[in-house]
């Protein structure tokens, strides 16, 4: 090349490199938004750290606890009535559910129906996961869903609605999945499964909390209304699984 031409070489390239960091700049400012709707804030930024150059959180392996909840009463609440005001209800239920998780230090990984997935020690460890993910399970019950019942009830909108929440404790994997366009913070381990099929359970066993023997076991400190309810088989298990309840939630 000519002498001429090396200044305007040189600021095409700057212009691309600076275009190149805009993009990422805006795609992990997106990214931070997206965190944020699943994680406390103040721990979005150490997440953002520990992504790769693409913004993928890389699978790791993490000890936590791992709740399912279930609205019972909704698909009766929702027959007959608007779609709109059906979401509304939805939303109203989600922001309560949703800002107990946040408070408490969990991470909400997907919302399931009238129900949502949450773990407690992921993608952040967390020594106390399974007194958090207690608190959180015994605040919904006492406080977040009396208040949702409370606008249920001014709006005119029918009867209460109830509560099943199932807890487990143990190893599972963790990170990001999807393309480039579509990131989703999943969980995935035999630990997640049994939370599931013991929330199930609630509608028969013990009470609106049921948790394992391992999320006992793991507790920092054992509330003392803990009340042992028995072994049971729990589908896709070998052996039985020791479950344990709340005697003080409400639900």
């Amino acid at each position: 090349l000519t002498k001429p031409f090396k200044p305007v070489l040189l600021r095409a390239r700057i212009n691309a490199g600076l275009a190149k960091k805009r993009l990422h700049d805006l795609e992990r400012a997106r990214v931070h938004d997206v965190f944020s709707r699943f994680l406390p804030e103040h721990v979005v930024d150490d997440v953002l750290a520990r992504t790769d150059d693409d913004l993928r959180l890389g699978g790791v392996s993490s000890v936590g606890t791992v709740m399912f909840t279930d609205l019972r009463g909704f698909t009766a609440f929702a027959e007959g009535r608007p779609p709109e005001l059906v979401i509304a209800a939805l939303n109203r239920y989600f922001d309560e559910t949703s800002d107990s998780i946040l408070d408490h230090g969990g991470t909400l990984v997907a919302y399931r129906g009238d129900g949502f997935l949450a773990v407690f020690g992921a993608p952040i460890e967390a020594e106390d996961h399974a007194d958090r993910a207690l608190a959180t399970a015994r605040d919904m019950l006492d406080v977040r869903l009396p208040r949702f019942n409370a606008w249920l009830r001014e709006n005119g909108l029918g009867d209460e609605v109830r509560m099943g929440i199932g807890l487990n404790s143990g190893a599972f994997m963790s990170g990001n999945v999807g393309s480039l366009r579509r990131l989703e913070y999943t969980v995935h381990g035999d630990t997640v499964n049994p939370a599931s099929r013991i929330e199930g359970m609630t509608k028969t066993v013990g009470g609106p909390i049921l948790l394992t023997e391992s999320t006992h076991r793991a507790l920092v400190r054992p509330p003392d209304d803990l009340r042992h309810v028995g072994e049971f088989d729990v589908r896709g298990r070998d052996s039985t699984v020791s479950l344990w309840t709340l005697d003080g939630a409400s639900g």
